[in-house]
């Protein structure tokens, strides 16, 4: 019997059942033998991923359910094999790709053993916590480094994004200080000049809980990105991620984030001065301004939030 009871997979009952079906039928012209145990996400008519056992071995069933998606998961099989070559052993992993499917784009991976590391880390004493994120911060320079190159600042459509997504805030104890860091974020935008970033195929989702922890060894999970990015952005969508929910291991926050944090993932990349204090902040701007928080978040997140962009804002201010 396959469960259904994640918060996200409730909200969406028939959609999930309809998706189930789907896997399911697929499954048995494709893959006989393999079963379905648990559904774990779904994004209702994009996208669900499930859980269960193919040849003895607990997997984890990717399947898309439009045609958008399905050449989206043709890049993400394409993105791991690649991974895979060079992160298959050692402290820092990806999991393991088993099975592709040209026609319907299910992706079948191993299932990772462990827990999400921003959960483990809550069951951490603060002093603990620093030397995960560090390695955290040495598991994405892993996963980027053999495609990192440069190429000139595309600073436009991050400023466009940034915008637009800052006229959807529907929390006014956020709205006012989000408009205030789009202005310094063109601010600093102008200040950048036309130098070189650098850029590599990002992990596309990159937070502390799409690391899974087993023992002394951190597995990304989720991985799909596949156009080249800034490597500052996956840095800031940590880093934001963290603080939104109040984890802060050293105590000390940097452009609204944990200022420890911040200088592991620098000391990972050998981050130049120009980067850490332009490129990196005008990243951790975007990815303030773009995360716009659900109506009903709850109160202790909103707080968080605002936390984060107030102190992301007196810093900025430093530096523009």
């Amino acid at each position: 019997m396959t469960i259904l009871d994640k918060d996200n997979i409730k909200l969406y009952p028939d959609a999930a059942l309809d998706a189930l079906t789907r896997l399911e039928t697929l499954l048995g012209q494709i893959l006989p033998g393999a079963d379905v145990e648990q559904a774990l996400r779904l994004v209702p008519g994009k996208r669900a991923v499930f859980r269960g056992r193919m040849a003895g071995h607990d997997v984890v069933f990717r399947l898309p359910l439009d045609e958008a998606n399905r050449k989206g998961f043709a890049e993400e099989w394409n993105e791991l094999t690649r991974a895979w070559g060079h992160m298959a052993q050692g402290a820092s992993r990806v999991a393991e790709p088993l099975f592709f499917d040209p026609d319907s784009a299910l992706i079948v991976i191993a299932h990772v053993p462990g827990e999400p590391l921003l959960m483990h880390l809550w069951s951490l004493d603060a002093p603990d916590r620093l030397p995960l994120v560090t390695h955290a911060a040495g598991w994405l320079h892993a996963y980027m480094a053999p495609t990192i190159t440069s190429r000139g600042i595309n600073r436009r459509p991050w400023r466009r994004w940034a915008a637009a997504a800052t006229a959807k805030q529907t929390h006014p104890e956020l709205a006012g200080i989000e408009t205030r860091i789009l202005q310094k974020m063109h601010k600093l935008s102008r200040q950048m000049g036309d130098p070189d970033w650098r850029v590599a195929v990002p992990h596309g989702d990159f937070h502390l809980n799409n690391l899974i922890l087993d023992g002394d060894t951190l597995t990304g999970i989720d991985t799909g990105g596949s156009n080249r990015a800034p490597i500052y952005k996956d840095m800031a969508r940590a880093l934001t991620h963290m603080a939104r929910r109040g984890m802060l291991p050293s105590g000390q926050r940097r452009f609204g984030v944990d200022a420890g944090a911040l200088d592991a993932f620098t000391g990972a990349f050998a981050l130049s001065e120009r980067e850490t204090d332009a490129f990196l902040p005008y990243m951790i701007a975007y990815e303030t301004l773009i995360r716009v928080e659900h109506p009903q978040m709850s109160a202790d997140r909103i707080a968080h939030a605002r936390a984060m962009s107030e102190a992301l804002f007196e810093d900025l201010r430093q530096i523009t």
